[in-house]
């Protein structure tokens, strides 16, 4: 659904993590991006296919180092996932290894949704990313725009609440129940009946409802001290560090957002790159169509859009990334004056304000 993020073609620039990495493009990304699926579907035939979803691992890596746009909130969330299944040991110590790696992948699904809630504490969520989510039903039903409107003040506090929940065995069944029922909702929201937007993310939202039924509806009898207290196994560590204290540093902008479950949060750092017509006149033919005339000698890229039309996802929402992105625009531009990115950083704490950069500044 995103094959224009691995292989192309793409007008929309790569990012990668050290500007002297080589781009992964042509007969290399065809191939490493076949063998991804080969190695998937050796991981689905293979008992405890280690070698095959290290390998799926690596070329993933690899594609990641090159372009930091891939680093997507599912990529990131399946790809640990697959390494918790990975590194499970085998023999007589499966039964307990096999309950230690569930127990991994519910601490991963209860924190995605701890910090998905808290990253929607922010009036521009409230009021107003919110208000956008439910215009399928608002605009069929304008009478309830209101009181629907006033729930966006609630759904990070429920979110919050059914995630800790699903922690407890006396809650768990509701909290389970609000769940999937929220993933439901997401699906009907965004999905083909609704705002028909942005649908790589709704395998992910389906695949979310499937990890709760499997997760938190068995007969495993785990407490709440079995998911979140494990000093004796590694993977426990990586994942209580990647999924528990790094995105507390995100709501201080000191780790990303993407990475800290703030996908369609209101909490997110925004980019536009404005052009004068001369400038505007002067993109490449591939980046032209994504151009909006919006007054007199200014033009609005805006970025968004162009990612998602032309990769099928959304900007990778950091600053260090629209800075790459603009500066790519920039050396296209015969004369780099006529160029201008403006950048907000919106946080839960230490939000900074709108700031611009020239092309002599990326």
């Amino acid at each position: 659904m995103s094959s224009g993020l691995w292989i192309g073609p793409r007008s929309y620039p790569q990012a990668p993590v050290w500007s002297l990495l080589p781009p992964i493009e042509g007969s290399v990304a065809l191939a490493l991006y076949g063998a991804l699926f080969a190695l998937a579907a050796l991981a689905v035939i293979i008992p405890r296919a280690r070698w095959p979803i290290a390998g799926f691992l690596i070329i993933m890596m690899a594609f990641c180092l090159a372009d930091q746009t891939r680093w997507q909130p599912w990529v990131f969330q399946y790809s640990f996932l697959l390494m918790v299944v990975g590194l499970a040991r085998g023999g007589s110590a499966a039964p307990a290894d096999d309950l230690q790696t569930l127990n991994l992948a519910r601490l991963v699904i209860v924190f995605t949704y701890v910090f998905s809630g808290l990253q929607k504490i922010n009036l521009n969520f409230m009021e107003h990313e919110f208000s956008w989510i439910i215009t399928p039903i608002t605009s069929l039903f304008p009478a309830v725009a209101t009181p629907l409107d006033a729930l966006g003040f609630l759904v990070p506090f429920v979110q919050v609440a059914f995630a800790v929940g699903l922690l407890t065995r006396r809650f768990r069944r509701a909290s389970l129940v609000v769940a999937v029922g929220m993933h439901v909702f997401i699906l009907a929201m965004f999905g083909p009946l609704g705002l028909n937007w942005n649908d790589i993310v709704w395998p992910w939202t389906a695949a979310m409802a499937v990890f709760d039924v499997l997760l938190f509806s068995g007969t495993d009898d785990f407490i709440w001290r079995d998911i979140v207290w494990n000093v004796r196994d590694l993977r426990h560590g990586a994942a209580v560090a990647l999924f528990v204290v790094l995105p507390v540093l995100s709501f201080f902008n000191l780790w990303d957002s993407y990475l800290s479950s703030a996908l369609y949060s209101g909490n997110l750092t925004e980019a536009q790159i404005y052009l004068s017509d001369l400038g505007a006149a002067s993109t490449p033919d591939n980046v032209r169509p994504y151009l909006v005339h919006t007054s007199e000698n200014t033009n609005v890229l805006n970025l968004q859009r162009w990612a998602i039309e032309d990769l099928n996802v959304t900007p990778y929402a950091e600053t260090r990334i629209f800075k790459i992105i603009a500066g790519d625009l920039c050396r296209a531009l015969p004369d780099s004056n006529q160029l201008v990115l403006v950048v907000k950083e919106q946080r839960l704490f230490f939000s900074r304000p709108e700031i611009g950069f020239r092309c002599s500044q990326l």
